[in-house]
């Protein structure tokens, strides 16, 4: 008789195989901690997004932060401080290097040179009723040469008074000695007499010419003079017959390495030329920053910039959201207690709307607010078309402080100087005249000239500021 206890006994052992519970089938209360699933829940999404809304506000209250502290010098920055801007840093440094030059009775111009000069460099100068940069202009471009580099660098000044006596700088020993040649207007009698009360070494290699220079006599108004004086120079550069010739006003003061960059921009310059069949006319020593900010003829290109940062956002948000829907569809169907597709794809939304309604326009406003040449700055020289030291520059370019031109355009250049109508400066009939011919025109960058001029002293207004200047030289190290 079969053992009935036994197969009731078997019979109601539980099949564990066919009915273990999963732990999400399991109710919480009987599952050990350790084994409870993370369940999603709404708020973690918000969660998230506020802290990295609040990481990001701090990210960019930082980088506002940065922007007050070096971008005080940039007059298209809303952080711009002229008080500090106009500080003179590395000007102050160069300027009591060449004091000390001066003093020291410095070097004399070559009496003879083993090659050709390369460099003629011309200085129109005239009286001022304040002060004179003469000396420091004068200094500051030959303190720094070696004697193999000063051999090639033929320096003219002109003393363009009609009574050259009268300016300060005349039969001064150190003009005598720092100058190849200095011009100064009247006839020889004139010299001669004047020089019988200097000292013979000091007025050695000074050279007088007529002060009507045109057929005609010269006017009073102070642009046909100038054009004039500069006329000369080019006329007497003209006939050194050297590679390159720089008109430099009297009011600056240079860098030290002022030559070596104008060498290797040149270079620079010719085989861009070269590769493009497009000639030049001038290189800049020198510009003003404060015409170089965000200007108003400029606003499509920004707008352009704006809108293309906006599409490549969104289409790259576009494929990250596609992206994101489908990895969470699937990791939903493996794991229920994972955030639906949806409560996944809401949160990635309201991230999105963020990035592009929020932190995008946030990030945009600083960049303008940092203003364009702090920008231009941070970006590496290769990057801005500055691998030399030198770039194009076709717009917004100023002033006349000093200008390099390439021998084979002198002889039109000193026919637009000297011939009337006088109602422009030569720097604005330049612009025009190299614009006709489609001519290109670079500039060194940084500057290797500042406008040491910019305060003239008055008796009734009392210190001012010229405007023009440029913030990025007295960044230099010193």
């Amino acid at each position: 008789m079969p053992d009935t206890g036994a197969d009731t006994g078997a019979d109601a052992s539980p099949d564990t195989s066919r009915h273990q519970q999963t732990p999400a089938q399991i109710p919480p209360a009987q599952i050990p901690p350790a084994q409870i699933p993370p369940r999603y829940h709404p708020d973690t999404g918000s969660m998230r997004a506020s802290r990295a809304n609040a990481a990001f506000w701090l990210g960019w209250l930082g980088l506002a932060a940065w922007c007050y502290l070096h971008t005080f010098d940039d007059p298209s920055s809303i952080f711009y401080d002229a008080a500090r801007a106009y500080r003179l840093r590395f000007s102050t440094v160069r300027t009591a290097e060449v004091d000390r030059y001066l003093q020291r009775m410095a070097v004399a111009a070559p009496r003879s040179r083993l090659a050709p000069p390369l460099l003629c460099v011309g200085i129109p100068s005239v009286k001022r009723t304040t002060e004179s940069f003469l000396g420091h202009a004068v200094g500051s471009l030959v303190d720094t040469l070696t004697p193999a580099e000063r051999e090639l660098v033929y320096l003219v000044v002109l003393l363009a008074d009609k009574a050259p006596q009268t300016h300060f700088a005349y039969a001064q020993p150190w003009l005598g000695r720092l100058a190849d040649e200095v011009v100064v207007y009247g006839d020889g009698h004139a010299l001669a007499n004047a020089n019988a009360n200097a000292t013979a070494n000091a007025t050695a290699n000074y050279r007088a010419i007529p002060y009507d220079v045109r057929d005609t006599p010269r006017g009073d108004g102070r642009t046909e003079n100038m054009r004039l004086d500069h006329s000369v120079l080019v006329e007497r550069c003209r006939r050194q017959a050297t590679p390159f010739f720089a008109l430099v006003e009297d009011d600056v003061i240079a860098s030290r390495d002022w030559f070596a960059r104008f060498r290797s921009a040149v270079q620079h310059v010719d085989r861009a030329a070269q590769k493009t069949g497009r000639d030049w006319i001038y290189l800049r020593l020198f510009y003003s920053e404060l015409l170089m900010g965000w200007n108003a003829e400029e606003w499509l290109s920004y707008a352009e910039v704006v809108f293309g940062v906006y599409a490549v956002l969104l289409l790259v948000l576009l494929a990250l959201r596609r992206r994101h829907r489908h990895r969470h569809r699937h990791r939903h169907r493996r794991s229920p207690a994972a955030p639906s597709a949806k409560a996944s794809a809401q949160h990635f939304d309201f991230m999105a709307a963020q990035v592009l309604g929020l932190w995008t326009p946030a990030l945009i406003a600083l960049f303008f607010m940092a203003g364009r040449i702090s920008l231009r700055r941070l970006v590496p020289p290769p990057l801005r078309g500055a691998a030399a030291g030198v770039r194009e520059m076709p717009n917004y370019g100023c002033c006349a402080q000093g200008l390099v031109f390439p021998e084979r355009h002198l002889e039109g250049l000193q026919a637009l100087l000297r011939n009337p109508p006088f109602a422009f400066a030569g720097d604005q009939i330049l612009e025009d005249y190299a614009r006709d011919r489609g001519l290109a025109k670079w500039a060194l960058d940084p500057s290797v000239l500042q406008h040491s001029g910019r305060r003239e002293s008055s008796r009734l207004s009392g210190p001012r500021k010229a405007d023009v200047w440029n913030f990025s030289f007295e960044r230099q190290q010193r």
